[in-house]
């Protein structure tokens, strides 16, 4: 049981780090912590090996390096948005109509988009944080020991993550790594790929666990 727990948090923890990191440019004491942290650090291996991460003055390196790497990828060529990669249209769609947006209402998920930078519910942040809200449900119904509560969370987590996150997040992360001209900006879109698919897994085996 102490085991899932911490594996539980450590899923919270990912999905908000993760979610944090692609809703805004990144601050300097997010990055201090990142650099301060030999686990987190695991996940970004080509920052590690980038000169610049260590030697220049993290202020400076966020200014100078990373707030335009964030504007350049998020802002000006691939927008974080899930209506962009799955509409033929490519626009991003901020309606009651999107999917997203109904998903998370039929869960009792509500945003307060104004509280955000995001344009639409469907914002990779957006989604990364809900995750991360159901992931809290689920240790919440673990420490209570409710069986058939975390059951039913973790399927509307694989249902959120087969049909929309884990989905449109393939090819969009993919392009990210693309464009990225800073290693920190190319392991987020890389850190987010393999734990997206690896959460996945750890669901869907939790899941059929239960059914053998």
């Amino acid at each position: 049981m102490e085991d899932i727990i911490e594996i539980t948090q450590a899923r919270i923890n990912m999905y908000g780090l993760l979610s944090r990191l692609f809703i805004e440019e990144v601050d300097p004491f997010t990055l201090a912590k990142i650099k301060e942290n030999e686990d987190l650090l695991e996940f970004f291996p080509n920052t590690r090996e980038w000169d610049k991460f260590w030697e220049k003055d993290v202020m400076k390196l966020v200014e100078e390096d990373l707030n335009v790497d964030f504007t350049t990828i998020f802002i000006l060529n691939v927008y974080p948005y899930e209506s962009v990669f799955v509409n033929d249209e490519g626009h991003i769609n901020p309606t009651i109509t999107n999917p997203t947006l109904i998903f998370y209402r039929d869960n009792g998920y509500s945003i307060d988009l104004n509280k955000t930078r995001a344009l639409s519910p469907d914002h990779i942040g957006v989604e990364l944080e809900f995750m991360m809200n159901l992931v809290q449900e689920e240790l919440n119904a673990l420490a209570k020991e409710d069986e058939k509560e975390v059951e039913r969370i973790r399927k509307i987590q694989k249902k959120f993550l087969e049909e929309h996150l884990a989905n449109w997040s393939l090819p969009y992360l993919l392009a990210v790594k693309d464009i990225a001209e800073t290693p920190f900006y190319y392991d987020v879109a890389d850190a987010t790929l393999e734990f997206l698919m690896s959460d996945l897994e750890h669901i869907s085996n939790l899941l059929e666990e239960k059914t053998d």
